[in-house]
This record gives structure tokens, sequence and C-alpha cells, in this order.
């Protein structure tokens, strides 16, 4: 006979309740009062994303594919395409505690679940890993991630724990287990889907399997080795087959992205060489952590915090101000947003400072002084391989090396997120050590190390505190804060950068004692503990507190109440009078060109098909055009407007051939000018200019009559013919549109050329005529052509790739093998772990 231990499963009740509550805490407003987050990201994702979430709304649950809405048309598998997952769903869902995934606070419970998991994984005593969790959980990055909208970044960090929670249960013989939680983790965590963060978690699995290979070398354990490396690689394989319809996609469209083989002739700066694959290393390390901005995981704001702060009472930029322009006008500035651009670091700007927590940084170094080799070494290396990654061109010998010469290193941006991993090994490694610690009685060498701990950490933060203001706290973006509030007067402006810098070293002064003082105490309670002095079950209820409010204080810095409001995303989207003047045009079929930063929002794109866009991986060949021919001819338009003329649409013929009836300057209804030059959807051309090569071809997209002429580049493509004769009758009519399916009728007395306002793209676009296949020519650089017989024809555009067609029927079998062996593996497990003998 066998019965179910309650005591031994009441710490695992409590812990799920305890992630409920402290998500409810923190996300009360949007969980009860129906407030939500302007999340940057999220409202640029609503914009790019609106037409094919409606395209599956009105076609039975089919998917877009393709993405019309910006950047004149693009491939929607980076974007808003889904692939088949109902077997995978409710596990899913079980990560994030069943909230849905419309809100923020399942960012939250997910961080805190896959974390929880990871240290039970390493038999932590549950209590304690409940405190490790939520520790984790509310390290600033995370938070700053959830604030954000970063939501498939928080996904991939979060799914990583379950990653090395099944990788560690393997290792440690755990097979069953270890295989189903290593399959669903790398499932969930490959169809986040951020790369990028993936291909950093790939070097910490490669340094745990490395270091367990060196182990098992010396302990004569290759046997063993090999079969836990042959499970790993079956459970790989078969959570990739749960994403082998997006990983096909992604690796069918990279090619042709800004990930991509370079089409144009360019130098790059750094070599003098030509670069012809990946991006560009300016702009692949523009967010390069510094090396002495690591230490913010010691001292929040060692470098600042945030490029925008709201201003504090009692701060020297508040007392300039009230001196300045009175104590009312500064009040009024307290609170109100980010004013105060306290950040003074490499990154061009940043939503706040990488803080894990002084007493995980304690507690970590402790772990490195106490843990034994087949534990230390691999997180070690993991976590300074994730620092170096993260310095990027402030380490440049080590990553312009990976950069030009590493698999995959040249597709990503923004390297200071790789600094995930280190905060991901932190907490892991210092809950192994305090939980080694307080089951230890203290000897003369946990002693020593204790202190060594607890002095290097805390020595650090005492020491920057005492000296830091013999480091410069200057930017050069200081001169622009006195501007950005209005203020004119020399003087007065030498005055506030005064008072920002000070500001600054008195912030990182406060936040340095703050993290000694957490740590000292830290450490004398391990010590008393030790001593017999204290109870253990008293120290980690102390320790828990003051970790966890450590840095959920920290993180409230930049993700408080306030920041909630009512609709906040939809009020984002609100429709503007110009937008209402646009949309009267009965013809939906036509694209808006919004001056300014056109190619980085996708606002236009919630009510228009935009040339814009927001996306950073859109089509290397639609970049091109941006950069060579459409921020020029943008400045032509702003350069008449601002002359008080209506501009001269001739001399913008790549706006034109891209069908940009109407370009959008303001919000109002008289800030929208109608371009009687766009071409609409389709034209017959007579003349076909041939180049050889694409640098050729984007010249003369800027000197042809595109209504009349074509460019081709004949290294690519060729036509039959150069000269084409077309009566006066010759059209071609738009019948009907769809993200997937395009058809048009024609009729032509004579052969001619065809030419589409609509973005070649070579796989998963097919074109019939009259049924027959026709090929598509690639013209004016970005276009699509056919060659198209004389007579009366339907011509029909298709889009249906095999990458999603084929991808998303293995997608689905794979999801559910993956799916009934975790809840077998669970069940076995929890019948083994539970299930006693009276």
């Amino acid at each position: 006979m066998k019965q179910l231990k309650f005591s031994s499963i009441l710490p695992y009740i409590i812990s799920i309740i305890a992630f409920y509550l402290a998500t409810l805490t923190y996300f009360y407003p949007e969980l009860v009062d129906d407030k939500s987050l302007a999340q940057t990201d999220i409202v640029q994702f609503e914009g790019m994303s609106k037409r094919s979430v409606d395209y599956k709304k009105s076609h039975d649950g089919e998917q877009a594919l393709w993405n019309d809405a910006m950047f004149s048309g693009l491939p929607d598998y980076l974007i808003a395409t889904g692939v088949p997952e109902a077997a995978l769903l409710t596990l899913k869902q079980i990560t994030h505690g069943f909230i849905s995934k419309k809100t923020s606070a399942h960012l939250l419970f997910m961080y805190m679940f896959c974390f929880w998991i990871l240290l039970l994984s390493f038999d932590v005593n549950p209590w304690l890993a409940l405190i490790g969790s939520l520790a984790f959980t509310f390290s600033s990055y995370n938070i700053i991630n959830i604030e954000a909208g970063h939501v498939t970044k928080s996904w991939a960090i979060g799914y990583s724990a379950l990653v090395l929670a099944g990788i560690h249960l393997i290792f440690r013989k755990k097979l069953l287990l270890g295989f189903a939680i290593l399959a669903l983790g790398l499932s969930l965590q490959i169809g986040a889907p951020h790369y990028q963060i993936t291909f950093y978690l790939v070097f910490v699995c490669l340094a745990y399997s490395i270091s367990e290979l060196i182990f098992a070398v010396k302990n004569n354990e290759i046997h063993m080795f090999a079969k836990q490396a042959g499970i790993m690689v079956i459970a790989i394989l078969l959570a990739f087959g749960t994403a082998v319809g997006r990983l096909w996609m992604v690796k069918e469209y990279t090619p042709y992205s800004m990930r991509g083989e370079k089409q144009l002739t360019s130098t790059d700066t750094e070599s003098g060489e030509q670069k012809n694959e990946g991006l560009e290393k300016e702009y692949a390390f523009n967010w390069s952590q510094g090396k002495m901005e690591t230490f913010t995981l010691l001292i929040p704001y060692f470098y600042g915090g945030s490029s925008g702060e709201s201003l504090q009472a009692g701060s020297n930029v508040y007392d300039t101000i009230s001196k300045l322009f009175g104590k009312q006008q500064a009040d009024k500035l307290v609170g109100v947003g980010p004013v105060v651009p306290l950040y003074h670091g490499d990154q061009m700007f940043t939503a706040g400072p990488l803080y894990m927590g002084a007493i995980v940084c304690f507690l970590f170094i402790l772990a490195m002084l106490t843990l034994p080799d087949r534990m230390r070494w691999w997180i070690l290396a993991g976590a300074i391989i994730s620092m170096m990654f993260a310095w990027g061109k402030n380490l440049s010998f080590f990553n312009y090396f990976l950069f030009d010469y590493f698999p995959g290193f040249n597709k990503f941006r923004s390297v200071s997120m790789a600094l995930s991993m280190t905060m991901m090994l932190m907490p892991l490694a210092g809950i192994l050590a305090l939980q080694k610690l307080l089951e230890t009685k203290l000897t003369d060498e946990l002693k020593k190390n204790l202190f060594i701990a607890v002095g290097v950490t805390a020595g650090l933060a005492l020491f920057f505190a005492v000296f830091g203001g013999m480091s410069s706290f200057n930017t050069a973006k200081d001169a622009s804060f006195p501007q950005r509030l209005g203020v004119n007067d020399q003087n007065a402006a030498d005055a506030l950068i005064k008072a920002l810098r000070d500001d600054r070293l008195a912030f990182m002064r406060k936040d340095a004692f703050r993290s000694a003082f957490l740590i000292v105490l830290a450490g004398a309670i391990l010590y008393f503990t030790m001593l017999g002095k204290l109870s253990k079950n008293v120290a980690l209820g102390i320790l828990g507190v003051v970790m966890i409010g450590d840095v959920w204080l920290v993180g409230h810095r930049y993700l408080y109440p306030e920041m909630f409001k009512k609709n906040a995303v939809k009020q984002a989207h609100q429709k503007t009078p110009a937008d209402d003047t646009i949309l009267k045009d009965k013809d939906p079929h036509y694209r808006v060109l919004t001056l300014g930063s056109f190619s980085q929002e996708a606002q236009t794109s919630y009510y228009h098909k935009s040339l814009g866009g927001y996306f950073a991986a859109k089509m290397m060949r639609y970049n091109d055009l941006i950069e060579r021919e459409l921020y020029p001819e943008q400045n032509v338009i702003i350069g008449s407007l601002r002359g008080g003329k209506l501009p001269n649409f001739s001399e913008t013929p790549a706006i034109n051939m891209l069908n940009a009836k109407y370009i959008k300057y303001g919000n109002e209804a008289n800030q929208v000018i109608e371009n009687s030059k766009a071409l609409g959807n389709a034209w017959f051309v007579s003349k076909v200019v041939e180049v050889s090569s694409a640098d050729e071809a984007i010249a003369e997209v800027n000197s042809i009559n595109p209504d009349q002429e074509a460019v081709i580049n004949t290294s690519d493509f060729k036509t039959s013919k150069t000269n084409y004769s077309l009566d006066s009758a010759a059209n071609i009519q738009l019948q009907s549109y769809s993200q997937r399916e395009i058809i048009y009728t024609s009729e032509n007395s004579k052969d001619g050329l065809a030419v589409f306002s609509e973005i070649h793209y070579p796989k998963g676009w097919t074109a019939t005529i009259d049924g027959n296949e026709a090929e598509i020519l690639r013209v004016n650089y970005v276009l699509r052509a056919l060659e198209v017989p004389a007579g009366k024809h339907e011509i029909k555009f298709s889009f249906n790739p095999d990458s999603y067609v084929i991808g998303a029927n293995i997608t689905s079998i794979s999801g559910i093998l993956v799916a009934i062996i975790v809840v077998v593996a669970l069940l076995f497990s929890g019948y083994k772990a539970f299930i006693k003998q009276d």
C-alpha cells in the first residue's frame, strides 16, 4: 500500500502560491485594475502585425505568411507567423501559470517558475529554491525587459533555465526526466523565438558539457558520458523538430535579410576589407557594455541607471532647477517621466542597469570558493564568456575575431544582452553555495572563504563609494540635457550639467554603501548561523527577505504602478485626422510614406500599407533602397515643404514605383499630400535598361522613368528583348488581393513586360499566366516583373512556401511527441518522488 505524503509536497504548493502572490503584487494594476504598460516593442509589434493578425481572423486561422504592411512587403516569418503547437500549448501555459500571454504578468510568473525548476533539478531545498527563483526574477534586467515589451527575449531567457535543468538532470543520471525537461525546455526556448539568446545559451551548455567530458575522462566514465550525450542529442533533435517550420523559414529568409550577403559594394570601416555577409560591425556592436559597466551587477547606479529617469526631489538637478526657475517648476517635473539622463556608459542609451543583487554577487564569489570543481568551473566559464560577449567592441580582439570567423556571430546586434546568461548562472551558483553553507558547520576553511567573499564584494563596493569621485561622470550627450529642458542660457546650462554629474556621483555612492551594507549583513547572518547561534530557518527567512527586497526595490525604479495606464497600447494607436483623410480613399491598394524616421516606426502600418516599418531584420535589398534612394527622395520632399512648395514627384522615382500614393508629414488632416505620380499596382513598360551588377542596378533606379523603363541585372535575370511595343490601350488591372494571393487581368495587343509594385522575394512566390507557370523577374532592384504575351490574360501570384507548408507538419508531429514524453516522464518521476511505502 502506498500513499502520498502531504508534507512532502507542501513546500511546492506554497511556492506556486507565492509565485501567484508575487505576480499579483507587482502587476496588480494590470490584473485587477485592467491597466497596461505602453511598452515600446509591444506598440511597434501591434502596428507591424495588425494586418497579419486580421488576415488570420478572417481566414479561419490561416497564416498570412507575407506581411504587406511594412517595407512595401516582406516575409512575415519573424513577425506574426505562428506554427502549429497545440500539443505544447498546455505545457507552455503551465509555465505562464495559465495567465494570459496578452498580459505582461505572465512573463514574471514564467521567470519564477522556470528558474525554480532549474534550482530543484540541482536538488536545492524547495524553500531555498523559492527564494532563489524570486531573487532571479526581480533582477533589474528581467524587469526592464518586461517594461520594454521584450516578450520573445523574456521567454528565451526564462526557458533557458529549463534547458539547463534538463541537461543537469541527464548528467546526474536522471535520464528520463532530464530527457523530457530538455526536450520541453529547448522546444519552448527556440520557439520563443529569440535566436540571439539561444546562441549565447549554446556556449553555456557547451561549457557544462565539456566540463562533464573532462571529469568523465578522469573518472573513467566515458561510456556513461556517451550515453548521456546520445540522450541529449535525441532530445535536441526532437526539440528542433518542434521548430522545423519556423527554423526552416528563418534559414530560408536569412540570406535575403540584413543578416545575409551584401549586394552592394561597401567597405568595413574597421578592417578596410569588403564585408560580404552579416551585419556591419558598427551596427552590430552599438550596444556594447563597457568592462567597468559590468559592476552594475553589484551596484545598480554604478553607471547612472537609465538614459532617462524621473527627477527626484532633493537631488542636485532638482535643486538647480528650483534655483533657476523656481520650486514650483521643479515640482512639476518630479515623477513626470524620463527627464534626467543619468546613464553615462558606452551604450547609445539604456533602459536601466543590469543589477543582479549585492547579496547574489557575494554568494557567487562564495560559490566560486566553495563549490566542488565539477560544479564550479563550468559555471564560471559560462559566466565569464557571456561577459566577454557583452563587452563587444570594448573587447574587440576577441569579439571582432568571432564576428569575422565564427558561424552565426555576425547575425546579431545588441551584444550586451549576452550578460543575461551571466545573470542566470550567478544566482544558480549563489543558491547552491548558500545551501551548502547552511548545511555545514563552520570550519577554518569555510570561515576564510566567507571572509574573502565578503571582503571582495563589500570591499569593492566601499572602494567605489569612497574613491568613486575620481572617475569621470561625463558624456558627450550631456550638452543636450539643458536644451531638452528649454535652457538656452550658457551659465544656466553649465549649472544643470554640473548638477547632473554631481547626481551621478551621489547616487552611485549611495548605492555602493547600500550594497556594502547588504553584503556585510548577509555575511554576518551566515557566520552566526554556521556557529549555531542563529536558527537555520530564521537565517533563511531573513536572507530571503533581504535578497528579494534588494532586487525588488531596484526593479521598482524601472517598473512601478504609475506606469500602468488604461488602454495604454490602444491609446498609442489612436487614429489621427491624417489617417482618416487617407482612409477615405475607396481603393485600399496603395502605400503611405510617413516623413521622418519612417524606417524605425510601425505606427503607420497599423492603418496603412507603409513604405517604412520597424524591424531589425528587414530585407537587405529594401534596406539598400532605403539608404540609397528613399532617404534622399524623402529629403527632396521635406526640402520642398520647408520652402513652402508642393513636392515635384518627378524627382522621386523610387517612391513612385512603390505606389506611395500618400505622403504623411503630420497628424492633422491637412498634413497629407497625394502623390499624383504614384504608379499604381502594375504597369507595362516599353524599355529594359540592362546592367551587370547590383551597384549599377540601384544607381539606375534614380535615373530611369519607372513608368516607361525597367532596370534588370542581367547577371541574375534576362528578358527576351529590351524594347517592347505598347498600344495605347495596354493595361493591367488588379482583380483581387490578399497577402497570399494576388490576381490581375492584363490586356495588350503586343508582348509586354509588366512591372508590379510588389517586392521580389525568390522563395515561396509563384506566378501563373492563365494557369501556366511564369518566371518572376526582378527589376528596379526590388520589384517583380513578368513577360506577358499579347492578348487578354489572368495573372496570379501565390505565396505558399514549402518551408511553412512542410515544416508545419513536422512541427506538429514533433510537438505531440514532446508533449507525450513530458507527461509520461513527469508522472513517472512524481510517482517515484512522492509516493512512499507505508
